[in-house]
């Protein structure tokens, strides 16, 4: 499996040059880090944002169905509607798009340190918009369609320790029984998700 995840996080840190030639980029709530070659959209009109617009304020001035790769980094604990904020994803990416979302994992100080966090996550949390097998997507908060195409409880490279690396491919299998057990003496700092949006009616 070909992880976009992967490329944007790499064992040197976050990606500066352009993975993505030729593919329409969206990265929201960029910052001072925009992802080479991306639209980047943010509250602020900081140095590397091309579009200040308020996320929590829908839709986005962007067209629909128009992005190949959707990156949130760090930005989706600050919104105010979750399933709002999917549902324009789901608006503006093209079939087949992949999107990665990056938030601080529940158990991290880093999620309480920051007062403009509205939300936590655990490992299942996003389980409401994946349309797979899972009890939580029975819940309907939306009729849109994602797949899940990967899943880090933490950096997603491979570490060169091998208990490191067993330990992680171990909680890949369990990951609600880390959530709710291993993490109280384990705790990583982020969970990643990298989706992929299903095809879209006429």
């Amino acid at each position: 499996m070909d992880f976009i995840a992967q490329k944007i996080y790499t064992k040197n840190g976050f990606v500066r040059e352009n993975i993505f030639p030729g593919k329409k980029v969206l990265h929201l709530g960029c910052g001072h880090h925009k992802l080479s070659g991306a639209i980047g959209i943010d509250i602020l009109p900081l140095g590397q944002v091309d579009i200040t617009h308020d996320l929590d304020k829908m839709p986005w001035p962007l067209l629909e169905s128009s992005f190949d790769v959707i990156l949130a980094h760090s930005v989706v604990e600050h919104l105010s509607d979750i399933v709002a904020l999917f549902d324009e994803i789901w608006r503006l990416a093209k079939p087949g798009a992949r999107v990665v979302i990056t938030v601080p994992y529940f158990r991290c100080i880093d999620s309480f340190t920051d007062i403009t966090h509205k939300h936590f996550f655990t490992s299942s949390s996003l389980d409401y918009f994946i349309k797979e097998n899972n009890s939580l997507s029975n819940y309907c908060y939306t009729n849109k369609n994602f797949k899940k195409i990967g899943f880090w409880h933490g950096w997603p490279q491979e570490s060169d320790n091998f208990f490191v690396r067993s330990f992680k491919g171990w909680v890949s299998h369990h990951p609600r029984f880390f959530d709710q057990y291993l993490s109280l003496l384990f705790p990583v700092k982020i969970l990643i998700w990298e989706l992929e949006v299903g095809e879209k009616s006429i």
